[in-house]
């Protein structure tokens, strides 16, 4: 299997709308596709047509300590996903996993070597996202072209959060989301990621697009919604690069 973690360099860097449009352009290329929600705020669902009042979900599974992988799902184009589950504050903070947990259980899935896992990572540093980004193959981090992103970047970098670990180093890229084609600053600062990342930032940008936005208001994704619009193609560009990359 090829594990993908999508993980924002902030909370509103626009993560899961970036994993699920990745997930069903895959799966529009032909592509075996897994997405697995490892993220407490419990949004990616909205994006699969998920029942809004419906708290299901493999953490909430764990909690109940049931069976986590029964709380798969599959929407109408045919995308498998599990939702992290709805569950409140004091068992949220009480949660824990072991040691090698992820790694274990998507090697207990036995999935084809051709499946996609995508693990939607939150952009909070704790025991489950390190274990994402330790089982991933490759590592996108999603960044908005604003100062806010450009700051945090620089602080990932000088900072152990990632560049202490040289395995996890060299599967880092970075793809920028929600450009405004109407705002220089927004091209500005873009262009200086570009020069401080260089061979690390994708060729690639999701610019923002109203579709998006009217897409998850549908509970479903721009590639659904609006399959002619730009944002469309440009996951699209982004998914080709990805099998690229792998191949």
């Amino acid at each position: 299997m090829r594990v993908l973690c999508i993980q924002g360099i902030h909370s509103s860097a626009g993560t899961s709308t970036v994993v699920a449009n990745t997930a069903r352009t895959l799966k529009e290329l032909g592509q075996d596709v897994l997405v697995f929600d490892l993220n407490p705020n419990n949004l990616l669902r909205l994006h699969f047509n998920m029942d809004w009042q419906n708290p299901a979900g493999w953490a909430l599974n764990m909690s109940k300590k049931k069976s986590w992988f029964t709380a798969a799902f599959e929407c109408e184009q045919g995308i498998r996903f599990i939702p992290f589950g709805q569950i409140d504050y004091k068992k949220l903070q009480s949660f824990s996993i072991v040691k090698n947990w992820l790694s274990d259980q998507l090697t207990y899935l036995n999935l084809s070597s051709e499946t996609w896992v995508i693990l939607n990572v939150s952009s909070e540093l704790n025991a489950l996202s390190t274990q994402a980004l330790k089982s991933g193959d490759i590592i996108i981090r999603v960044i908005e072209p604003d100062i806010n992103s450009l700051s945090q970047v620089i602080d990932s970098i000088q900072s152990s959060y990632i560049y202490d670990n040289d395995s996890l180093a060299d599967k880092v890229f970075y793809l920028i989301n929600k450009l405004a084609t109407t705002s220089q600053l927004d091209y500005d600062v873009a262009l200086v990621l570009k020069k401080l990342l260089l061979e690390k930032i994708i060729p690639v940008n999701i610019h923002f697009d109203e579709n998006i936005k009217e897409a998850l208001a549908n509970k479903t994704t721009v590639t659904v919604h609006a399959p002619e619009s730009p944002a469309t193609d440009e996951f699209k560009a982004f998914a080709i690069w990805l099998t690229t990359h792998f191949n």
